[in-house]
This record gives structure tokens, C-alpha cells and sequence, in this order.
């Protein structure tokens, strides 16, 4: 049985629809940004600040190269992990990738209280809104290579469990 990844910007609904559709599958889950914090002992906020970003990317694929070994997940992947050209065979290998579309309007309203705790946002709405529509035109690429997308946007996370699950079969993953 595959993985199902679930990659997407932040706040695009990862964690918390992995969550859910986990439980509606009967599968594991992991959220591979949980799983750096737990390995390191920082958050990410902390682990870059002390860090930097490099080695923040490094720890992300790295946990991702473990979680990929472990078949039958449901897998939220960091905003920054994406099927890029040195991932895409071990993404296309060990499971199918569903990108969570939402739009910047509705990425910035569900971040909106976190910024401060978001590095890559820049600690103020201005900034943040900014950082958003430059991080997500240049993640769009990467993100549209996925196996499969919904968009999240007016979605609660059980909806979108339900839809996600609905792709997933339709595609063939053997989702049970």
C-alpha cells in the first residue's frame, strides 16, 4: 500500500485534513514538520532561527527519506518539500502526492494568527502577504507536478479528508 502525500503551502490544510483522513482510512499519520521538532527538539520557528533554512530544507528531506521507506501512510510533507527533480522518483516510487490548493486570500485568513510564529512570513500582515504570493509563485511549479489536487479553500478538514479519500480511490492507490 502507498503513502499518500499531501503537499501544499502552509496553511493550506496538510496537518490537520492529514489527520482526519488518516483516521477515515485506518492509516498512520506523520507530518513530517512535527517529526523534524520531535528529532531536534526545536521548533520549526526555533530550529531555523538557530540553524537557518538550508538545514531546515536538509532535516525536511531527510525525515521525508525515512517516512518514504514506511508504506501505508498518510504523510503532510513541510510547505517546502516538493517533488523536485532529485525527489520526484522516491515521491513517484512510494506513494501519490495530493497537492492542497488554496488561494492566497484564503492561505493569509488561516495564518493570520501564526505569523509570528512562521520565519518565512516575516513577523507582520504586510510582509506576510507579500511573503505568500512569493512563496507560492515560486513553490506553484512544484506543486502542480502532484499526482492529484484539491483546493481546501472553504473546506473543513473532515471535508476534505472525504474528498481526498474519494481522489485517492478513484486514482488507485489502494486507499483501504
Amino acid at each position: 500500500m502507498k503513502n499518500i502525500y499531501l503537499i501544499g503551502f502552509m496553511g493550506s490544510g496538510k496537518t490537520s485534513a492529514g489527520r482526519a483522513l488518516a483516521k477515515k482510512l485506518g492509516r498512520r499519520f506523520t507530518d513530517t514538520d512535527l517529526l523534524v521538532q520531535e528529532l531536534s527538539g526545536l521548533t520549526p520557528a526555533g530550529f531555523i532561527k538557530k540553524r537557518g533554512l538550508k538545514a531546515w530544507r536538509r532535516a525536511e528531506h531527510s525525515v521525508f527519506k525515512i517516512t518514504a521507506g514506511a508504506a501505508g501512510r498518510v504523510v503532510a510533507l513541510g510547505g517546502g518539500i516538493m517533488p523536485t527533480k532529485a525527489l520526484e522518483p522516491l515521491f513517484r516510487k512510494s506513494g501519490v502526492t495530493v497537492y492542497l490548493e488554496c488561494c492566497e486570500g484564503g492561505l493569509f485568513k488561516r495564518l493570520a494568527g501564526d505569523i509570528e510564529k512562521r520565519p518565512l512570513l516575516g513577523g507582520d500582515p504586510f510582509k506576510a502577504k507579500l511573503a505568500i504570493a512569493r512563496l507560492l509563485k515560486k513553490r506553484l511549479p512544484y506543486y502542480e507536478k502532484a499526482d492529484l489536487k484539491i483546493n481546501t479553500c472553504g473546506l473543513t478538514p473532515a471535508q476534505t479528508a472525504v474528498k481526498i479519500a474519494a481522489l485517492v480511490k478513484h486514482y488507485g492507490t489502494h486507499a483501504r
